[in-house]
């Protein structure tokens, strides 16, 4: 996925790592959906309960978008991978100066292996 117009939700699949992630974003007037990106892993629980393995689904209102993303990285089964992610919004704690995320990009295989962002100005 290249840059975006406006990130409408991240679904996030996690159980003991960061099993999946996928998008929905705006494109001069139309919704698009990503494909899951990462494996299958990560229960897809109605309702998410951290501490058990989750399908979690992020909504964005119109006027919010992403200004930060962080992680950390970690191993499972000998398999590196991302063990956690943090998404900041313009509506969070933590000010940022200048510009958006506008769309991802990264590598993925069981697990998701890394995850970048596009940047692009207010």
């Amino acid at each position: 996925m290249g840059p975006a117009g406006h990130i409408k939700s991240i679904k996030i699949g996690a159980g003991g790592v960061i099993d999946s992630v996928a998008f929905a974003y705006v494109f001069e007037g139309t919704t698009y959906e990503t494909l899951r990106h990462g494996g299958s892993g990560g229960g897809l629980n109605a309702a998410c309960n951290v501490l058990l393995p989750s399908k979690l689904q992020i909504k964005f209102f119109d006027e919010e978008y992403l200004n930060a993303i962080s992680g950390c990285i970690g191993e499972y089964d000998g398999t590196p991978c991302i063990s956690q992610l943090t998404f900041t919004t313009n509506m969070g704690t933590l000010p940022v100066d200048e510009g958006k995320i506008a769309g991802f990009y990264g590598r993925a295989g069981t697990y998701l292996i890394a995850i970048g962002a596009y940047l692009k100005p207010n």
